[in-house]
Protein backbone atom coordinates (compact mmCIF):
# COMPACT_ATOMS: atom_id res chain seq x y z
CA UNK A 1 0.00 0.00 0.00
CA UNK A 2 1.57 3.20 -1.12
CA UNK A 3 -0.35 5.65 1.04
CA UNK A 4 -3.18 6.15 3.48
CA UNK A 5 -6.51 6.05 1.65
CA UNK A 6 -9.44 8.22 2.73
CA UNK A 7 -12.79 6.86 1.59
CA UNK A 8 -16.24 8.44 1.85
CA UNK A 9 -19.24 6.12 1.38
CA UNK A 10 -22.53 7.89 0.63
CA UNK A 11 -26.11 6.60 0.74
CA UNK A 12 -28.07 8.96 -1.59
CA UNK A 13 -31.41 10.50 -0.59
CA UNK A 14 -34.78 9.17 -1.70
CA UNK A 15 -36.53 12.56 -1.62
CA UNK A 16 -37.82 14.04 -4.85
CA UNK A 17 -35.05 15.96 -6.63
CA UNK A 18 -32.70 15.05 -3.82
CA UNK A 19 -34.46 17.02 -1.09
CA UNK A 20 -33.25 15.78 2.28
CA UNK A 21 -35.94 13.85 4.16
CA UNK A 22 -36.03 12.34 7.62
CA UNK A 23 -34.97 9.07 6.04
CA UNK A 24 -35.46 5.58 7.37
CA UNK A 25 -34.71 4.54 10.95
CA UNK A 26 -32.44 1.84 9.50
CA UNK A 27 -28.69 2.24 9.11
CA UNK A 28 -27.96 2.03 5.33
CA UNK A 29 -26.94 -1.64 4.99
CA UNK A 30 -24.61 -1.44 2.01
CA UNK A 31 -22.45 1.24 3.61
CA UNK A 32 -21.92 -0.66 6.84
CA UNK A 33 -20.99 -3.74 4.88
CA UNK A 34 -18.62 -1.91 2.53
CA UNK A 35 -16.85 -0.46 5.55
CA UNK A 36 -16.29 -4.00 6.85
CA UNK A 37 -15.15 -5.21 3.43
CA UNK A 38 -12.76 -2.26 3.10
CA UNK A 39 -11.06 -2.91 6.43
CA UNK A 40 -10.75 -6.58 5.52
CA UNK A 41 -8.71 -5.82 2.37
CA UNK A 42 -7.27 -2.37 3.29
CA UNK A 43 -6.99 -2.31 7.11
CA UNK A 44 -5.36 1.15 7.20
CA UNK A 45 -8.06 2.94 5.20
CA UNK A 46 -9.79 5.95 6.78
CA UNK A 47 -13.55 5.55 6.34
CA UNK A 48 -16.43 7.98 6.65
CA UNK A 49 -20.10 7.04 6.19
CA UNK A 50 -22.75 9.59 5.20
CA UNK A 51 -26.51 9.10 4.89
CA UNK A 52 -27.72 11.95 2.70
CA UNK A 53 -31.30 11.30 3.84
CA UNK A 54 -30.33 12.51 7.31
CA UNK A 55 -27.29 14.73 6.75
CA UNK A 56 -26.63 17.60 4.38
CA UNK A 57 -23.98 16.81 1.81
CA UNK A 58 -21.70 19.53 0.51
CA UNK A 59 -19.29 18.32 -2.20
CA UNK A 60 -16.98 21.28 -1.59
CA UNK A 61 -16.32 20.05 1.96
CA UNK A 62 -15.30 16.52 1.00
CA UNK A 63 -11.87 15.51 2.27
CA UNK A 64 -11.43 12.06 0.73
CA UNK A 65 -9.36 10.36 -1.94
CA UNK A 66 -12.28 8.23 -3.07
CA UNK A 67 -16.04 8.82 -2.92
CA UNK A 68 -18.34 5.80 -3.38
CA UNK A 69 -22.10 5.85 -4.00
CA UNK A 70 -24.45 2.88 -4.02
CA UNK A 71 -27.36 3.70 -6.31
CA UNK A 72 -31.01 2.63 -6.57
CA UNK A 73 -33.00 3.95 -9.54
CA UNK A 74 -34.83 6.89 -7.85
CA UNK A 75 -31.51 7.98 -6.32
CA UNK A 76 -29.69 8.21 -9.66
CA UNK A 77 -30.32 11.87 -10.65
CA UNK A 78 -29.07 13.29 -7.33
CA UNK A 79 -26.11 10.91 -7.34
CA UNK A 80 -25.12 11.89 -10.87
CA UNK A 81 -25.24 15.60 -10.03
CA UNK A 82 -23.09 15.17 -6.93
CA UNK A 83 -20.68 12.82 -8.74
CA UNK A 84 -20.19 15.34 -11.55
CA UNK A 85 -19.40 18.11 -9.07
CA UNK A 86 -16.95 15.93 -7.17
CA UNK A 87 -15.12 14.93 -10.34
CA UNK A 88 -14.84 18.57 -11.39
CA UNK A 89 -13.02 19.10 -8.09
CA UNK A 90 -10.59 16.27 -8.89
CA UNK A 91 -12.16 13.63 -6.61
CA UNK A 92 -12.26 10.01 -7.69
CA UNK A 93 -15.84 8.71 -7.84
CA UNK A 94 -17.06 5.10 -7.89
CA UNK A 95 -20.69 4.13 -8.51
CA UNK A 96 -22.26 0.75 -7.81
CA UNK A 97 -25.61 -0.80 -7.03
CA UNK A 98 -28.63 -2.17 -8.86
CA UNK A 99 -29.21 0.88 -11.08
CA UNK A 100 -25.57 0.97 -12.16
CA UNK A 101 -25.61 -2.72 -13.06
CA UNK A 102 -28.87 -2.22 -15.00
CA UNK A 103 -27.63 0.84 -16.94
CA UNK A 104 -23.82 0.75 -16.96
CA UNK A 105 -23.36 2.98 -20.01
CA UNK A 106 -25.45 5.72 -18.39
CA UNK A 107 -23.60 5.47 -15.08
CA UNK A 108 -20.13 5.48 -16.64
CA UNK A 109 -20.66 9.07 -17.82
CA UNK A 110 -20.71 10.20 -14.18
CA UNK A 111 -17.94 8.13 -12.60
CA UNK A 112 -14.27 7.34 -12.76
CA UNK A 113 -15.22 3.71 -12.22
CA UNK A 114 -18.37 1.63 -11.91
CA UNK A 115 -18.85 -1.70 -10.14
CA UNK A 116 -21.09 -4.26 -11.80
CA UNK A 117 -22.50 -7.02 -9.64
CA UNK A 118 -20.99 -7.55 -6.20
CA UNK A 119 -17.82 -6.11 -4.73
CA UNK A 120 -16.06 -8.88 -2.79
CA UNK A 121 -13.85 -10.22 -5.59
CA UNK A 122 -12.71 -6.87 -6.97
CA UNK A 123 -12.66 -4.52 -3.97
CA UNK A 124 -8.99 -4.84 -3.10
CA UNK A 125 -8.00 -4.36 -6.73
CA UNK A 126 -10.19 -1.27 -6.95
CA UNK A 127 -8.73 0.26 -3.80
CA UNK A 128 -5.19 -0.50 -4.95
CA UNK A 129 -5.93 1.29 -8.22
CA UNK A 130 -7.57 4.22 -6.42
CA UNK A 131 -4.52 4.70 -4.22
CA UNK A 132 -2.49 5.19 -7.43
CA UNK A 133 -5.24 7.26 -9.10
CA UNK A 134 -5.41 4.66 -11.87
CA UNK A 135 -8.97 3.43 -11.62
CA UNK A 136 -10.25 1.22 -14.43
CA UNK A 137 -13.57 2.29 -16.01
CA UNK A 138 -15.37 -0.95 -15.05
CA UNK A 139 -14.93 -3.59 -12.35
CA UNK A 140 -17.09 -6.68 -12.77
CA UNK A 141 -17.42 -8.36 -9.41
CA UNK A 142 -19.49 -11.35 -10.46
CA UNK A 143 -21.35 -13.41 -7.86
CA UNK A 144 -19.07 -14.82 -5.15
CA UNK A 145 -19.89 -17.51 -2.64
CA UNK A 146 -21.02 -16.08 0.69
CA UNK A 147 -18.56 -17.72 3.05
CA UNK A 148 -16.30 -15.70 5.38
CA UNK A 149 -17.97 -12.39 4.62
CA UNK A 150 -16.86 -9.45 6.77
CA UNK A 151 -19.26 -8.23 9.45
CA UNK A 152 -20.85 -4.79 9.07
CA UNK A 153 -19.16 -1.85 10.81
CA UNK A 154 -21.79 -0.20 12.99
CA UNK A 155 -19.94 2.53 14.91
CA UNK A 156 -19.11 5.11 12.23
CA UNK A 157 -22.44 6.95 11.99
CA UNK A 158 -22.91 10.59 12.95
CA UNK A 159 -26.66 10.13 13.24
CA UNK A 160 -28.74 7.74 15.34
CA UNK A 161 -30.69 4.79 14.01
CA UNK A 162 -33.18 2.35 15.50
CA UNK A 163 -32.43 -0.68 13.33
CA UNK A 164 -29.35 -2.48 12.09
CA UNK A 165 -29.47 -5.22 9.49
CA UNK A 166 -28.31 -8.74 8.69
CA UNK A 167 -28.28 -10.85 5.54
CA UNK A 168 -28.39 -14.65 5.30
CA UNK A 169 -28.73 -15.06 1.51
CA UNK A 170 -28.65 -13.18 -1.76
CA UNK A 171 -31.22 -13.69 -4.49
CA UNK A 172 -34.79 -14.98 -4.71
CA UNK A 173 -36.18 -18.21 -6.20
CA UNK A 174 -39.05 -16.37 -7.89
CA UNK A 175 -38.77 -14.50 -11.20
CA UNK A 176 -41.35 -11.74 -11.01
CA UNK A 177 -41.31 -9.41 -14.01
CA UNK A 178 -41.24 -6.27 -11.85
CA UNK A 179 -38.18 -7.28 -9.80
CA UNK A 180 -34.50 -6.92 -10.68
CA UNK A 181 -33.24 -9.12 -7.83
CA UNK A 182 -33.05 -12.36 -9.80
CA UNK A 183 -30.87 -10.85 -12.53
CA UNK A 184 -28.83 -8.62 -10.23
CA UNK A 185 -27.74 -11.55 -8.06
CA UNK A 186 -26.80 -13.78 -10.97
CA UNK A 187 -29.95 -15.81 -11.49
CA UNK A 188 -29.49 -18.09 -8.50
CA UNK A 189 -29.77 -17.94 -4.72
CA UNK A 190 -26.64 -18.16 -2.56
CA UNK A 191 -26.73 -18.75 1.19
CA UNK A 192 -24.35 -17.83 4.00
CA UNK A 193 -23.17 -20.44 6.49
CA UNK A 194 -25.61 -20.49 9.39
CA UNK A 195 -22.94 -20.26 12.08
CA UNK A 196 -21.56 -17.05 10.53
CA UNK A 197 -24.99 -15.41 10.48
CA UNK A 198 -25.65 -16.34 14.10
CA UNK A 199 -22.26 -15.05 15.23
CA UNK A 200 -22.72 -11.76 13.37
CA UNK A 201 -26.13 -11.01 14.88
CA UNK A 202 -25.08 -12.11 18.35
CA UNK A 203 -22.04 -9.81 18.30
CA UNK A 204 -23.84 -6.79 16.80
CA UNK A 205 -24.55 -3.75 18.95
CA UNK A 206 -28.08 -3.52 17.49
CA UNK A 207 -31.14 -4.89 19.30
CA UNK A 208 -33.54 -4.38 16.41
CA UNK A 209 -32.76 -5.53 12.89
CA UNK A 210 -33.99 -5.52 9.33
CA UNK A 211 -33.39 -8.93 7.78
CA UNK A 212 -32.59 -7.79 4.24
CA UNK A 213 -32.86 -11.16 2.49
CA UNK A 214 -35.12 -10.84 -0.53
CA UNK A 215 -37.03 -13.84 0.80
CA UNK A 216 -36.46 -14.72 4.44
CA UNK A 217 -37.91 -18.23 4.21
CA UNK A 218 -38.71 -19.05 0.57
CA UNK A 219 -35.26 -20.17 -0.55
CA UNK A 220 -35.08 -23.46 1.33
CA UNK A 221 -37.55 -24.17 4.13
CA UNK A 222 -35.38 -26.87 5.73
CA UNK A 223 -32.44 -24.49 5.90
CA UNK A 224 -34.65 -21.65 7.20
CA UNK A 225 -35.94 -23.83 10.06
CA UNK A 226 -32.37 -24.82 10.95
CA UNK A 227 -31.24 -21.17 10.82
CA UNK A 228 -34.07 -19.95 13.05
CA UNK A 229 -33.55 -22.81 15.49
CA UNK A 230 -29.88 -21.87 15.85
CA UNK A 231 -30.73 -18.19 16.21
CA UNK A 232 -33.29 -18.97 18.92
CA UNK A 233 -30.72 -20.97 20.89
CA UNK A 234 -27.78 -18.58 20.56
CA UNK A 235 -29.23 -15.06 20.30
CA UNK A 236 -31.22 -13.51 23.11
CA UNK A 237 -33.27 -10.30 23.34
CA UNK A 238 -32.85 -9.29 19.72
CA UNK A 239 -35.72 -8.82 17.28
CA UNK A 240 -36.10 -8.31 13.56
CA UNK A 241 -38.42 -8.03 10.59
CA UNK A 242 -38.06 -9.00 6.93
CA UNK A 243 -39.77 -9.88 3.64
CA UNK A 244 -41.09 -13.23 2.47
CA UNK A 245 -43.47 -15.02 0.12
CA UNK A 246 -46.80 -16.65 0.95
CA UNK A 247 -46.45 -19.99 -0.81
CA UNK A 248 -43.78 -21.13 1.69
CA UNK A 249 -46.24 -20.61 4.56
CA UNK A 250 -48.46 -23.22 2.92
CA UNK A 251 -45.75 -25.89 3.15
CA UNK A 252 -46.42 -28.89 5.45
CA UNK A 253 -43.62 -27.69 7.76
CA UNK A 254 -44.91 -24.09 7.91
CA UNK A 255 -45.98 -24.25 11.56
CA UNK A 256 -42.52 -25.43 12.53
CA UNK A 257 -40.98 -22.68 10.42
CA UNK A 258 -43.10 -19.95 12.01
CA UNK A 259 -42.58 -21.27 15.54
CA UNK A 260 -38.82 -21.05 15.24
CA UNK A 261 -38.95 -17.78 13.30
CA UNK A 262 -40.78 -16.14 16.19
CA UNK A 263 -38.42 -17.72 18.73
CA UNK A 264 -35.53 -16.35 16.65
CA UNK A 265 -36.91 -12.84 17.11
CA UNK A 266 -39.05 -12.33 13.98
CA UNK A 267 -41.73 -9.79 14.90
CA UNK A 268 -43.12 -8.73 11.50
CA UNK A 269 -42.96 -9.75 7.86
CA UNK A 270 -43.72 -7.89 4.64
CA UNK A 271 -45.30 -10.51 2.37
CA UNK A 272 -45.62 -10.25 -1.38
CA UNK A 273 -49.35 -10.10 -2.08
CA UNK A 274 -48.48 -8.08 -5.20
CA UNK A 275 -52.06 -7.66 -6.50
CA UNK A 276 -55.66 -8.81 -6.07
CA UNK A 277 -56.16 -8.51 -9.83
CA UNK A 278 -55.46 -11.91 -11.45
CA UNK A 279 -54.55 -10.32 -14.78
CA UNK A 280 -51.92 -8.21 -13.03
CA UNK A 281 -50.57 -11.21 -11.11
CA UNK A 282 -50.20 -13.05 -14.40
CA UNK A 283 -48.46 -10.08 -15.99
CA UNK A 284 -46.06 -9.95 -13.03
CA UNK A 285 -45.50 -13.76 -13.17
CA UNK A 286 -46.37 -13.79 -9.47
CA UNK A 287 -49.23 -16.31 -9.39
CA UNK A 288 -47.23 -19.33 -8.24
CA UNK A 289 -45.55 -17.50 -5.36
CA UNK A 290 -49.00 -16.85 -3.84
CA UNK A 291 -49.95 -20.50 -3.42
CA UNK A 292 -53.54 -21.75 -3.29
CA UNK A 293 -54.50 -20.37 0.12
CA UNK A 294 -52.77 -17.05 0.66
CA UNK A 295 -55.46 -15.63 2.96
CA UNK A 296 -55.11 -18.66 5.25
CA UNK A 297 -51.33 -18.22 5.12
CA UNK A 298 -51.63 -14.65 6.41
CA UNK A 299 -53.85 -15.78 9.28
CA UNK A 300 -51.37 -18.54 10.12
CA UNK A 301 -48.48 -16.06 10.34
CA UNK A 302 -50.42 -13.75 12.66
CA UNK A 303 -51.64 -16.64 14.80
CA UNK A 304 -47.98 -17.36 15.52
CA UNK A 305 -47.56 -13.85 16.91
CA UNK A 306 -45.91 -12.29 13.86
CA UNK A 307 -47.28 -9.07 12.38
CA UNK A 308 -48.05 -9.04 8.64
CA UNK A 309 -47.89 -6.22 6.11
CA UNK A 310 -48.85 -6.78 2.48
CA UNK A 311 -46.62 -5.52 -0.30
CA UNK A 312 -49.06 -4.48 -3.02
CA UNK A 313 -48.57 -2.78 -6.37
CA UNK A 314 -51.44 -0.88 -7.91
CA UNK A 315 -51.99 1.18 -11.04
CA UNK A 316 -50.48 -1.32 -13.49
CA UNK A 317 -51.81 -1.47 -17.02
CA UNK A 318 -54.04 -4.43 -16.15
CA UNK A 319 -55.47 -2.76 -13.05
CA UNK A 320 -58.78 -0.89 -12.87
CA UNK A 321 -59.95 1.94 -10.64
CA UNK A 322 -61.71 -0.46 -8.26
CA UNK A 323 -58.41 -2.14 -7.42
CA UNK A 324 -57.36 0.90 -5.37
CA UNK A 325 -60.47 0.74 -3.19
CA UNK A 326 -60.12 -3.03 -3.03
CA UNK A 327 -56.83 -2.76 -1.13
CA UNK A 328 -58.49 -0.93 1.74
CA UNK A 329 -61.30 -3.49 1.87
CA UNK A 330 -58.76 -6.33 1.81
CA UNK A 331 -56.79 -4.89 4.71
CA UNK A 332 -59.94 -4.33 6.76
CA UNK A 333 -61.06 -7.90 6.06
CA UNK A 334 -57.69 -9.50 6.92
CA UNK A 335 -56.98 -6.98 9.72
CA UNK A 336 -53.50 -6.31 8.35
CA UNK A 337 -51.65 -3.32 6.99
CA UNK A 338 -50.25 -2.86 3.50
CA UNK A 339 -47.44 -1.07 1.77
CA UNK A 340 -49.16 0.09 -1.43
CA UNK A 341 -46.87 1.39 -4.17
CA UNK A 342 -47.48 2.52 -7.70
CA UNK A 343 -46.50 -0.18 -10.18
CA UNK A 344 -43.05 0.88 -11.37
CA UNK A 345 -41.15 -0.72 -14.28
CA UNK A 346 -37.53 -0.42 -13.16
CA UNK A 347 -34.76 -0.61 -15.76
CA UNK A 348 -33.24 -4.04 -15.99
CA UNK A 349 -36.56 -5.81 -15.37
CA UNK A 350 -38.82 -7.71 -17.73
CA UNK A 351 -41.67 -5.35 -16.87
CA UNK A 352 -39.61 -2.38 -18.08
CA UNK A 353 -39.32 -3.98 -21.51
CA UNK A 354 -43.04 -4.83 -21.51
CA UNK A 355 -43.95 -1.22 -20.66
CA UNK A 356 -41.24 0.52 -22.68
CA UNK A 357 -43.62 1.80 -25.37
CA UNK A 358 -45.93 3.27 -22.73
CA UNK A 359 -43.36 5.13 -20.60
CA UNK A 360 -44.04 8.84 -20.22
CA UNK A 361 -41.24 10.74 -21.99
CA UNK A 362 -39.18 13.34 -20.16
CA UNK A 363 -39.35 11.83 -16.67
CA UNK A 364 -36.13 11.56 -14.73
CA UNK A 365 -35.33 8.48 -12.67
CA UNK A 366 -36.38 10.11 -9.38
CA UNK A 367 -39.98 9.72 -10.54
CA UNK A 368 -39.46 5.93 -10.40
CA UNK A 369 -40.00 5.86 -6.64
CA UNK A 370 -43.28 3.98 -6.24
CA UNK A 371 -45.22 7.20 -5.69
CA UNK A 372 -45.54 8.45 -9.27
CA UNK A 373 -47.27 7.04 -12.33
CA UNK A 374 -44.56 6.78 -15.00
CA UNK A 375 -46.44 5.10 -17.86
CA UNK A 376 -49.65 5.54 -19.80
CA UNK A 377 -52.69 3.52 -18.71
CA UNK A 378 -55.55 2.36 -20.98
CA UNK A 379 -58.28 4.06 -18.90
CA UNK A 380 -56.73 6.12 -16.07
CA UNK A 381 -54.68 9.29 -16.32
CA UNK A 382 -51.44 9.91 -14.44
CA UNK A 383 -53.11 12.40 -12.12
CA UNK A 384 -56.03 10.08 -11.37
CA UNK A 385 -53.76 7.18 -10.39
CA UNK A 386 -51.61 9.40 -8.18
CA UNK A 387 -54.69 10.89 -6.51
CA UNK A 388 -56.10 7.41 -5.89
CA UNK A 389 -52.97 6.05 -4.22
CA UNK A 390 -52.65 9.15 -2.02
CA UNK A 391 -56.28 8.78 -0.92
CA UNK A 392 -55.78 5.06 -0.29
CA UNK A 393 -52.72 5.64 1.90
CA UNK A 394 -54.43 8.40 3.87
CA UNK A 395 -57.38 6.12 4.70
CA UNK A 396 -55.17 3.10 5.37
CA UNK A 397 -52.92 4.74 7.96
CA UNK A 398 -55.27 6.55 10.30
CA UNK A 399 -54.40 6.18 13.99
CA UNK A 400 -57.56 4.15 14.78
CA UNK A 401 -56.84 1.69 11.95
CA UNK A 402 -53.19 1.33 13.00
CA UNK A 403 -54.21 0.56 16.59
CA UNK A 404 -56.95 -1.85 15.54
CA UNK A 405 -54.53 -3.84 13.40
CA UNK A 406 -51.84 -3.77 16.07
CA UNK A 407 -54.10 -5.41 18.65
CA UNK A 408 -55.16 -8.13 16.21
CA UNK A 409 -51.69 -9.72 16.38
CA UNK A 410 -51.67 -12.89 18.51
CA UNK A 411 -50.52 -12.35 22.07
CA UNK A 412 -47.87 -15.02 21.42
CA UNK A 413 -45.83 -12.16 20.02
CA UNK A 414 -46.42 -9.73 22.90
CA UNK A 415 -44.96 -7.23 23.37
CA UNK A 416 -42.37 -6.93 20.58
CA UNK A 417 -44.62 -7.84 17.63
CA UNK A 418 -47.12 -5.24 18.80
CA UNK A 419 -44.43 -2.62 19.33
CA UNK A 420 -42.95 -3.40 15.91
CA UNK A 421 -46.39 -3.08 14.34
CA UNK A 422 -46.63 0.50 15.59
CA UNK A 423 -42.99 1.29 14.76
CA UNK A 424 -43.55 0.24 11.14
CA UNK A 425 -47.06 1.54 10.50
CA UNK A 426 -46.95 4.97 12.13
CA UNK A 427 -43.74 6.29 10.45
CA UNK A 428 -44.90 4.83 7.14
CA UNK A 429 -48.22 6.67 7.35
CA UNK A 430 -46.39 9.85 8.29
CA UNK A 431 -44.06 9.51 5.29
CA UNK A 432 -46.99 8.94 2.94
CA UNK A 433 -48.75 12.01 4.35
CA UNK A 434 -45.61 14.09 3.84
CA UNK A 435 -45.45 13.03 0.19
CA UNK A 436 -49.13 13.99 -0.21
CA UNK A 437 -48.44 17.43 1.29
CA UNK A 438 -45.46 17.99 -0.99
CA UNK A 439 -47.47 16.96 -4.04
CA UNK A 440 -50.32 19.31 -3.08
CA UNK A 441 -47.83 22.14 -2.57
CA UNK A 442 -46.26 21.46 -5.96
CA UNK A 443 -49.65 21.50 -7.70
CA UNK A 444 -50.57 24.79 -6.00
CA UNK A 445 -47.31 26.39 -7.13
CA UNK A 446 -47.89 25.27 -10.71
CA UNK A 447 -51.41 26.69 -10.66
CA UNK A 448 -50.10 30.04 -9.38
CA UNK A 449 -47.53 30.12 -12.18
CA UNK A 450 -50.24 29.46 -14.77
CA UNK A 451 -52.41 32.23 -13.35
CA UNK A 452 -49.44 34.62 -13.39
CA UNK A 453 -48.87 33.90 -17.07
Amino acid sequence: MSKKLKILFISPPFGEKGQMSKGLPIAPPVLEYLAGLTWKVWPDAEIELLDANKEHFYPEQVDADLVCFTVLTPQAPWTYRMADRLREMGKQVVLGGIHVTALPDEARRHADAIVLGEAEHIWKELLDDASKRKLKPVYNGGFPELKDLPFPVTNLWKTRYVYGYFQTSRGCPHRCTFCSVHNFFGGKVRMRPIDEVVREVAQSKWRLFWGIDDNIWGVNIKRSIELYREMSLNIKRKWWFGSGDLVTVQHPRADELLKYARKAGLTAVLVGWESSNLRSLEEYKAVNKQGRARRDAIKKIRDHGIEVMLFIMVGGRQDVREDFEGILKLCDELKVSAHPVMTTPFPGTELYEMYRDYLIPGLDWDSYDGNHAVFEHPTMSVEEREDLIIDLRARLFTIPKILTRMFQVSWKGFPMSHITSWMIQYPQGRAFNEFARQRLKKKANMERLQVAK
